[in-house]
């Protein structure tokens, strides 16, 4: 009888840890297929992908294997999502460029876009109005409004779910769920850095960041404050990118 219950044991931790991967993944998988067939995704198509990500991570629902976000968490998870944004656009601001322009230069020859790599960022392209796809004018305020939503709130707690809260885990072994996110492991904390730096086009800074998240996690033992850093870093790169026309950041 007790091995018996063992083998029933061991067989609803499986089943728990297969939806638990799924719910993390899923949200995840889905906004970047969406980002494929919708194309560029300005206007009604940020839109479209701000309502489906946002509705998958309310039916997958992820914060099912966490603790309840933690008060005490959010002005460290502030700080960090503020230095993370003086880290992204700092070498390529105005400030930069003006003071250092050789070294704004170096790095955006070598440490943004594989694509481009060895080459300055290319002109951004504008429409025959001659504004940006992002830029509110072209999309009108409603709308841009829905994309500050999705890239500062639904992308942030999608992206942290599942890198932090899933691949981070998952490195560490079966069932991920059960994982400590209090455990700071260097080596899977640069692994998973390096994989989150892969998602971006300023991939230096999306590795930075991607450290700094990690840390964050299990300095705090909350991915609430992670998913805090990170939407308050895209908030600002919003932001900063209407202020000054550096669409790129966003």
């Amino acid at each position: 009888m007790l091995g018996m219950n063992k083998v029933v044991q061991a067989t609803e931790l499986a089943k728990e840890n297969s939806r638990a991967i799924w719910a993390h993944a899923l949200p995840f998988l889905a906004w970047f297929l969406m980002m494929s067939l919708l194309g560029n995704p300005s206007g009604t198509r940020y839109a479209i992908q701000t309502v489906g990500g946002t509705i998958l991570l309310l039916i997958c629902r992820p914060w099912r294997w966490y603790a309840a976000p933690k008060l005490r968490n959010v002005p460290l998870a502030l700080a960090v999502g503020i230095l993370m944004f003086a880290f992204w656009v700092g070498l390529e601001s105005e400030y930069s460029r003006s003071c250092f322009p050789r070294i704004s230069e170096f790095y955006e020859r070598w440490f943004v876009d594989f694509t481009q790599f060895g080459k300055l960022r290319p002109p951004m392209e504008l429409g025959e109005n001659g504004w940006h796809h992002y830029d509110p004018r072209a999309t009108g305020w409603p709308l841009f409004w829905v994309h500050i939503f999705g890239t500062t709130l639904v992308i942030a707690a999608i992206e942290e779910f599942f890198f932090r809260g899933l691949v981070y885990r998952w490195m560490q072994g079966s069932p991920f769920s059960q994982k400590d996110i209090g455990r700071l492991d260097n080596n899977m904390c640069i692994l998973v850095a390096a994989l989150f730096a892969l998602e971006h086009r300023e991939w230096l800074m999306g590795f930075l960041c991607g450290l700094l998240l990690t840390w964050l996690m299990a300095r705090t033992r909350d991915i609430w404050a992670a998913v805090w850093a990170h939407a308050v870093t895209n908030g600002l790169l919003g932001w900063y990118a209407v202020q000054t026309g550096s669409y790129w950041f966003w």
